[in-house]
């Protein structure tokens, strides 16, 4: 890991303050009469800024992370705009929406974006990590770009007033899939495999190429709420049934690898909850093919966010705040996650457990109450857990800790 890609990847853990606040204020407008804030506008800032501010923006900063530093420096520009289009999205959007203004960073966003899929496509000096891995970066750029086509599809939509909620909430789920399917999931890859010998990495490349395509109809699984030609159902029942397999084998291959180079207890543990939010993520993507079970996923708001957030918050976050760990960019007691981590993973199972709880009692018009309450408390240990994680970074880069120090580092 080189200081290039140490700066941009601990402005993108202070981004990931900035997303909690967001998220809290959506809690407390629900709770509270708070007239300055437009919940909807809020939403749309809180989400386009939690992926292009935070989850993007790492992924960027841990992938050149993985060239020298004076190749990395190359990129500064190229991540220096991004981040603008980022922080622009965040403070047009709470106050008009999708206007003028935040349309314009948005799309400054996607077309950042494509500059560094372009870049580091063209880039051979990953190949110095594995050929595998330089496929997988190549992949993850590849389902960035291929996203960015939902947003402009729904842009057009939005142009020209057609106002067909199949072909809107199409045009999203298109975006969302390839991002979190695509560019999240293979971007993580990426910085997994690179950890590993060139054996072990070549026992994955067909498994892993073999999901990558896998991944392309796996979209239809996202649109079984609308009704879909044959060959778009066949081909959803194909993803359902391939990708948990491919999903095992590549498991069975990857975990042991892995494993073995985790010599600290926290940090095996943050990357184990990581899986464990991937692999529910997984069977409830497969299990969406049964008709009842869609329909049900689909119509409920609760189980949707739940969904959403199980793979933002459990398999992503906790994913890359264990790469920070393990590059000594977060410090660790004895090898153990600090408090204000294990804070931050209780607001994330508080969060899931109160979500799945009211998607389930809402097939039985059943009200819990307090839900609200506990989702605002949720939102609390998540704000103060980053807020924390923030802090104790800081303290560390000011302490001038090298990359190389041990992990056991006292906060």
């Amino acid at each position: 890991m080189n200081a290039t890609a140490n700066k941009w990847i601990r402005l993108a853990l202070f981004n990931l303050l900035l997303v909690a606040v967001a998220g809290l204020l959506l809690r407390l407008k629900i709770l509270l009469p708070i007239p300055w804030i437009h919940h909807k506008h809020l939403l749309h800032a809180h989400s386009h800024f939690a992926f292009a501010g935070w989850i993007s923006l790492f992924l960027m900063g841990a992938i050149i992370g993985l060239l020298p530093e004076q190749k990395a420096k190359t990129y500064n520009t190229l991540l220096g705009i991004y981040t603008a289009t980022a922080y622009g999205m965040l403070l047009s959007f709470p106050f008009q929406g999708y206007g003028p203004i935040s349309i314009f960073f948005s799309t400054a966003s996607v077309l950042a974006g494509w500059w560094f899929a372009y870049k580091v496509w063209k880039e051979e000096l990953f190949a110095k990590s594995g050929q595998l891995v330089f496929r997988l970066i190549r992949w993850s750029v590849l389902f960035l770009v291929l996203s960015s086509l939902g947003t402009f599809y729904l842009a057009w939509l939005m142009g020209n007033h057609i106002n067909k909620a199949e072909l809107y909430f199409g045009a999203v789920y298109f975006y969302l899939h390839f991002q979190y399917n695509g560019w999240f999931l293979f971007g993580v890859l990426a910085l997994v495999v690179s950890r590993l010998s060139p054996d072990v990495q070549n026992r994955l490349v067909k498994l892993l190429i073999g999901l990558a395509w896998v991944s392309i109809p796996a979209y239809f699984l996202s649109a079984l709420w609308m009704r879909l030609p044959l060959w778009m159902l066949t081909a959803a029942w194909i993803a359902a049934l391939l990708q948990p397999v491919l999903i095992i084998l590549v498991l069975r291959k990857l975990y042991p690898g892995v494993r073995d180079t985790l010599k600290y207890r926290g940090l095996q543990q943050i990357w184990f909850l990581s899986l464990v939010a991937f692999c529910i993520k997984i069977l409830l993507q497969s299990l969406s093919i049964i008709p009842g079970l869609s329909s049900y996923a689909f119509a409920y708001r609760p189980v949707v966010i739940g969904y959403l957030h199980l793979v933002l918050l459990g398999f992503v976050s906790l994913f890359l705040l264990g790469w920070m760990m393990e590059k000594n960019l977060l410090p660790m007691r004895g090898g153990q996650l600090s408090n204000w981590c294990r804070l931050f993973i209780a607001g994330i199972l508080l969060t899931e457990l109160t979500l799945m709880a009211q998607g389930i009692t809402a097939m039985f018009y059943w009200a819990i109450p307090h839900t609200n309450e506990m989702l605002l408390f949720s939102a609390i240990c998540l704000f103060l857990g980053i807020a924390g994680m923030n802090w104790e970074s800081r303290k560390l880069a000011i302490a001038g800790f090298p990359i190389s120090a041990g992990l056991q580092h006292a906060r």
